[in-house]
């Protein structure tokens, strides 16, 4: 299909737009892999590997991406705790960016692709700065995945999944929510942490865009314990992550000009002068 920015998208919402080459680690994702790190060695090199991507990652997207970040209070909340977060997959570094700029003051474990782990180089980085590949098409090696996760929340780390499930590149919509997020949330008792990812565009002289990224940090949202069932407890929280996320981007694209052809007219705002409060976006004059 062609959204309406002019892309060819699949025509299913997670399906992905990129193949994964390379992916050639002999590496096996069943019940014998540990997807959380146990090794002291690792460990301190993953913390020693962070700490210069921390370095290096920060500033490259302040200056390549503008990068901006929005609802920084709502980290406070969960200060000390495990929770999950999630985030529409829009960019391909989104997730690294979100544990080096967002998170740069704490460690955080991601989800990703089994494939990309099986990259030479580029998975032993990824699995460094706290990567966990997902078991797909493995029983065993979900279970596993499953009580890794549920042992890095117990242990008050903060767990960053995709539920869109696959990277559309800049694509403006919130695509649905796949519910394994919000199972681990429920199964574990934590809350969910919803992050938007929003983009502005700039035409460059050649005709292309460069484009320039904010991150939403809404507020925390908590199982419904008057819920009968847990499947009724999972359902209920990926619509609520679902529709928050969706109101805060579609609220992101009405109120300004974000350089997309649909917007002329709209004001031309600075994102300096917006403020976000309770999930609401509020232009400030100044």
């Amino acid at each position: 299909m062609i959204d309406k920015d002019g892309f060819e998208r699949p025509d299913t919402t997670d399906e992905h737009m990129r193949e994964i080459v390379n992916d050639k680690r002999d590496l096996v994702f069943n019940d014998q892999y540990s997807y959380r790190p146990r090794s002291i060695f690792f460990r301190a090199w993953a913390s020693v590997f962070r700490f210069m991507a921390i370095c290096v990652f920060n500033p490259f997207m302040r200056l390549s991406r503008g990068l901006k970040i929005f609802g920084k209070e709502n980290r406070k909340k969960l200060r000390h705790k495990g929770f999950v977060m999630t985030c529409n997959h829009v960019y391909l570094l989104d997730d690294l960016s979100v544990g080096t700029n967002v998170f740069a003051t704490r460690k955080i474990y991601f989800t990703t692709l089994a494939q990309n782990i099986r990259r030479p180089m580029v998975g032993f980085w990824l699995r460094s700065l706290g990567g966990i590949p997902i078991p797909a098409g493995s029983l065993s090696g979900m279970k596993k995945f499953n009580d890794d996760i549920s042992f890095l929340l117990k242990k008050h780390k903060p767990v960053l999944f995709n539920p869109e499930a696959a990277m559309w590149p800049f694509y403006r919509e919130i695509r649905p929510f796949k519910r394994g997020a919000f199972q681990a949330a429920v199964r574990n008792d934590v809350p969910v942490l919803p992050i938007v990812a929003l983009f502005k565009r700039k035409k460059k002289r050649n005709g292309k865009f460069k484009y320039f990224l904010t991150f939403a940090l809404c507020n925390p949202i908590y199982v419904d314990k008057n819920l009968a069932t847990e499947r009724e407890q999972i359902d209920d929280l990926t619509q609520r992550a679902y529709q928050t996320t969706k109101s805060v981007a579609e609220e992101w694209y009405q109120i300004q000009d974000c350089g997309f052809d649909d917007q002329v007219g709209k004001p031309k705002i600075k994102t300096r002068n917006l403020v976000f409060e309770n999930d609401k976006w509020k232009v400030e004059k100044k």
